[in-house]
């Protein structure tokens, strides 16, 4: 793979993990325990469902730039967001993770290099 592939797959991470932290915020729930958390290793079923979730989400907010691009009206843009908010979640939930699950590994994958990598190993098999 070009150096500046993967470039772009790490950005592309970055960008949809900071789209989906945004619109997760709300959803998620803090925990005492999240700082211990942090200190825990992700398992490979965990990152392999968190990849079929973030593979999913790309494929959402694709539809949503599209469906945003063609409209005019704020009122349906706001409605297009909420619904893809809803869909979002569901495509994390559907793999059998929950959202702060799915926020904590995302967070590792941008802090971890070595994680990073895997995981975008798991996406390129997924395409």
């Amino acid at each position: 793979m070009t150096d500046f592939k993967r470039v772009s797959q790490i950005f592309f991470i970055v960008a949809i993990t900071l789209l989906a932290a945004t619109v997760l915020t709300g959803t998620a729930q803090e925990s005492s325990n999240e700082s211990s958390k942090i200190q825990q290793e992700i398992s490979d079923t965990d990152l392999d469902n968190a990849a079929q979730a973030y593979a999913q989400m790309q494929a959402i907010h694709g539809e949503f730039q599209q469906s945003v691009q063609q409209s005019e009206d704020q009122e349906e843009r706001q409605q297009l967001q909420n619904q893809t908010n809803e869909r979002l979640v569901l495509a994390i939930e559907q793999t059998g993770l929950d959202v702060d699950t799915f926020n904590h590994i995302m967070a590792q994958v941008q802090s971890d290099e070595q994680l990073r990598e895997r995981f975008i190993e798991k996406i390129e098999t997924l395409q």
